[in-house]
């Protein structure tokens, strides 16, 4: 009897649109494509991907102490996920770093927060020497694990179209459409690292001195960042901002799919990115990025868009505004994104996953 190849994943929230729960369905896909069985563990899982992934505590049920297939985790925060990882001793471990943001960021925001970072930063280094297969989804986050001591197999996130055969939502188009002539979009979670205030800071001056016929859309949720949420719509009153800024909270990819679409410009400002996933998508549906040199983001960009290295609020302001008047920046924005994208499609990601995990890599070591 042939034994089917396993590669089980871990992760600790199976979320509705972010970029690691992305992933983590693009791999079980190229997986069982490939053959391979692969089930999904996690602590916590949407609502809308109830029946897709299975309690973390009903692993050794399933498959035993003494499970020989491969385990994948991914690493973004301490979790009792950890713990499980580390008792399978019999199993090929494998761990895909998406990296810790800086806990210096949440401080006076979630000390829960700056708590579990804390503890992922202990736990990352003794989980990493006991991996056969260390993986990092940008060279940024590679580099990371470089300074700790060890090698990372790269493994870019992709664009993956099958996630966006939704139609687009036609109340949002239409509202976008016709609501404002010049559109900004930002699409992420409010935390301190994603530097909002900075966004709307430069759309302050887009909107008071450039062209009041602007509007900016923050999509994103504030859960356990609430404190930061308050401060970032303070400000927006203080600037008097508020009527022309929606802040969209969680939306469905039909709604999303619909800015992408509409908007004018996709804007990130953020100062701490393992990826950024959204600048990609933005750029997969033809709209320009404008976004700070940071972290990880020149690498995810590439020459897809509008790199800045200083925070010169007023003049990323009359950037925007150039995006929108002149069509031939815009043109060219957008073939460049397209080709940026082109390098992150499906068919490549599957590709490289088939090289990474058809290889028998070595115990990942110091050095």
């Amino acid at each position: 009897m042939i034994k089917t190849r396993a590669i089980h994943q871990f992760v600790h929230t199976l979320s509705y649109g972010d970029a690691i729960s992305s992933e983590v369905l693009a791999l079980r896909r190229a997986f069982k494509e490939m053959g391979i069985e692969s089930e999904i563990y996690c602590i916590n899982v949407h609502p809308r991907y109830k029946g897709q992934a299975r309690d973390y505590r009903d692993f050794l049920k399933d498959q035993g102490q003494d499970f020989a297939g491969t385990v994948l985790l991914h690493y973004s925060l301490g979790s009792p996920l950890n713990d499980l990882y580390a008792s399978l001793n019999s199993a090929r471990r494998s761990l895909i770093y998406h990296n810790l943001t800086p806990p210096h960021w949440f401080e006076g925001v979630n000390p829960r927060i700056v708590a579990d970072i804390k503890r992922g930063q202990e736990e990352l280094p003794g989980l990493c020497a006991m991996t056969d297969l260390l993986i990092a989804d940008s060279a940024y986050n590679a580099s990371e694990l470089k300074e700790l001591g060890f090698n990372a197999v790269v493994l870019p996130l992709m664009i993956d179209p099958a996630r966006w055969d939704v139609p687009t939502n036609e109340g949002i188009a239409s509202i976008v459409r016709t609501g404002a002539a010049i559109n900004v979009v930002h699409i992420g979670r409010f935390a301190p690292n994603k530097k909002i205030e900075d966004i709307i800071k430069i759309f302050y001056f887009l909107h008071h001195h450039i062209n009041k016929d602007s509007r900016l859309w923050l999509v994103g949720i504030d859960i356990d960042t609430e404190l930061y949420s308050f401060s970032i719509k303070r400000l927006v009153e203080e600037l008097r901002l508020t009527h022309a800024v929606t802040f969209a909270g969680c939306l469905d990819d039909t709604e999303i799919r619909a800015l992408y679409e509409n908007c004018t410009v996709y804007i990130c400002m953020s100062e701490h990115e393992g990826f950024c996933l959204p600048a990609i998508e933005a750029m997969h549906f033809g709209l320009p990025v404008v976004a700070y040199a940071s972290s990880a983001l020149p690498d995810t960009i590439g020459g897809g868009g509008v790199l800045v290295t200083e925070k010169r609020h007023p003049e990323i302001a009359e950037l925007i505004n150039q995006i929108h008047v002149d069509p031939q920046i815009k043109s060219v924005l957008v073939a460049r994104g397209k080709e940026r994208v082109a390098e992150l499609q499906y068919d490549k990601f599957k590709e490289n996953v088939a090289a990474v995990f058809g290889t028998n890599s070595s115990k990942a070591a110091n050095g």
